[in-house]
């Protein structure tokens, strides 16, 4: 058997301490986690703080798309100019991820996840205002401050959790996805349901940023932990590794699937004959269904003796869903396409944030190499929906944009299995 089923009522949930922590006083033994009242207390405040900044890696984004038509009609602007306001995130993302190892080399992972979580208040409330270059600029710094928190969350995983990698992966990852699905589906109740129009609705995720801010304000006391990684020598660049550049192009590839479903998906169901308002629930409906896969995932493959297979199953999952969209017409039949679809990407980028805390010698170098993944992820993910609908203005057909996809998802398989196997080392 390549793999022992799981029982989640056994499993073990007792999280470690790294051996920075022990260098901070942590009385351990052979890694046991700490048994006084004050390390759990630190322990779990450590978990919830994680938590909640998973929480907010996407309402300040994904909030913004139902509300476009609201922006557009408020402040008269076209549709390239509000298409700006979902790409500025991602571009960030791309530009800033690769520098946020200068940072936290400087400041320690937990100062700098502080400073990028204020950014990020600062820049919410920068959008309360009805000035487009201003809005503009507020959610550049949006961008940037959730760009650090990208990159540095598989750091510390690894730093603080590196015998439980698989379980704390998924938790974080599961919230990200969680409250990102639920900020897409309140922004319309909260700005016409509740009054609060377009401005207010956008700030009011500033609120679960400041608890963000709070509960991580006590892990500023275990900044410390980086003085010994900022004092030695540094790792050969990330850049020259093979498996770093197999990890980033699967990175960057599960990024281009799911954005192009984010862009296109109701326009495709649309076209296969399913009706706006169904299709539109669609889009809800295909992150929801992926969040179990989101959190099973990564402890399912940590208990893979052959790790890989879990990417090539996902990627099976995605040829079927893909394949649906172009033979069937019938509502069922598509559900069923998009709840593998759905699986598929939830299950795909938490593994993505796996192979980072996984294959890293260290949280520094799961620094770098989360840099360097999201730079390439995210740049793909910008390029995808414009890719997309380049091709189905010259062809007027979806065959070829779904082709497209499906060629990405064979590729994106493949250096995820690479990547995977127990034989890939990073420099």
């Amino acid at each position: 058997m390549y793999f022992e089923i799981i029982n989640v009522e056994s499993y073990n949930f007792d999280f470690t301490f790294s051996n920075a922590q022990q260098k901070q006083g942590v009385k351990t033994d052979n890694m046991q986690t700490p048994r006084t009242r004050t390390d759990i207390q630190k322990r779990w405040l450590l978990i919830a703080g994680i938590i909640f900044l998973a929480f907010n890696l996407r309402p300040a984004i994904t909030s913004v798309g139902p509300l476009v038509g609201n922006i557009q009609e408020s402040l008269g602007i076209n549709n390239l100019e509000a298409g700006f306001l979902t790409t500025i995130p991602l571009i960030a993302f791309a530009v800033f991820s690769p520098l946020v190892t200068l940072f936290s080399r400087r400041w320690g992972n937990e100062k700098t996840l502080f400073i990028a979580m204020l950014v990020l208040t600062v820049g919410i409330l920068i959008r309360y205002n009805d000035n487009l270059l201003i809005l503009y600029f507020g959610t550049l710094v949006v961008g940037s401050g959730i760009a650090i928190m990208n990159v540095l969350l598989p750091s510390v995983i690894k730093s603080d959790f590196p015998k439980r990698i698989g379980i704390m992966t998924s938790i974080y990852t599961t919230a990200m996805c969680a409250m990102a699905g639920l900020a897409s589906g309140v922004s319309i109740p909260l700005a016409e349901g509740a009054g609060l129009g377009w401005q207010k609705t956008l700030v009011f995720w500033g609120l679960l940023a400041f608890v963000g801010l709070l509960l991580w304000l006590p892990q500023l006391k275990q900044n410390r932990r980086d003085t010994a990684i900022r004092n030695s020598a540094p790792h050969p660049s990330i850049w020259k590794s093979r498996t770093a550049w197999h990890i980033s192009v699967f990175m960057g590839l599960q990024s281009f699937v799911f954005y192009c479903i984010i862009a296109w998906l109701p326009a495709i169901l649309i076209a296969r004959g399913m009706s706006e308002q169904t299709a539109g629930w669609m889009l809800l409906f295909v992150q929801i269904i992926g969040l179990p896969a989101t959190f099973f995932a990564p402890i399912i493959a940590a208990r893979l003796k052959r790790m890989w297979l879990s990417i090539g199953f996902l990627g099976l999952l995605n040829l079927l869903g893909f394949s649906g969209l172009l033979f069937f017409e019938q509502t069922g039949f598509l559900i069923s396409s998009i709840a593998l679809m759905g699986i598929a990407t939830g299950g795909s980028i938490s593994l993505a944030y796996m192979i980072i805390s996984s294959k890293a010698k260290d949280h520094q170098q799961a620094a770098e190499l989360s840099g360097m993944a999201q730079a390439i992820g995210y740049s793909l993910a910008a390029l995808g929906p414009a890719i997309l609908g380049f091709v189905f203005d010259q062809t007027e057909l979806w065959l070829y944009p779904i082709l497209i996809i499906h060629l990405a998802n064979i590729l994106m398989t493949g250096y995820g299995m690479s990547s995977m196997r127990k034989k890939a080392r990073l420099n």
